[in-house]
């Protein structure tokens, strides 16, 4: 079989299943379809912080618990994917304009900038990453909350916007997808 489009996984996915909660099997034959289906599952850097900081409040969790709920993660082959600038510019702006947690944003972030999917029981960034979401249980832990208005946004005022976002474009297109570290913003 050849590949679909990437999912992305929210660690709320691969949290219900590692704790057995009542979605865990549906999860289950999800990731191993699109393992079947070759589909790359993508994650970005911060997934494994924020999995290992749920898994530590759980009573008793060792670091031994934690290094095996790493080490079974790895198992499901999910990929990590580092954040770039122009990801960075792509959570800022869902963060204003849909009130994501940069957190949050950059799963969907990354689900845009690899045209994939986002598998989530979350449920603003379900109802914010629309079509690309993927949920399960019916939805039942998506919780409804009011709806997500756009509002004006502030980010494109910032004086050295345009120019900053013109080297990114550039960069991106040169095949060079991130400033290296050290490089600066415009100021």
């Amino acid at each position: 079989m050849t590949a679909g489009p990437p999912i992305v996984i929210d660690a709320s996915v691969v949290l219900a299943r590692l704790l057995k909660e009542p979605e865990a099997p549906e999860i289950a034959r999800a990731m191993d379809e699109w393992v079947a289906e070759r589909r790359p599952l993508l994650v970005p850097a911060h997934f494994w912080l924020e999995v290992i900081n749920r898994v530590r409040r759980v009573t008793g969790t060792s670091g031994e618990r934690m290094l095996a709920t790493v080490h079974r993660l790895d198992s499901f082959g999910i990929q990590t994917v580092e954040s770039s600038r122009p990801m960075l510019i792509g959570v800022i702006d869902r963060v204003e304009r849909h009130g994501l947690t940069p957190y949050d944003a950059m799963y969907l972030a990354l689900a845009e900038t690899v045209d994939g999917q986002l598998a989530t029981l979350d449920g603003p960034l379900a109802r914010v990453a629309g079509s690309r979401a993927i949920t399960f249980g019916g939805g039942r832990r998506l919780h409804d909350g009011p709806a997500v208005y756009e509002h004006d946004v502030t980010w494109p005022s910032y004086k050295h916007a345009s120019a900053y976002l013109a080297r990114l474009r550039a960069e991106t297109s040169a095949g060079a997808s991130s400033t290296p570290t050290g490089g600066s913003a415009p100021r």
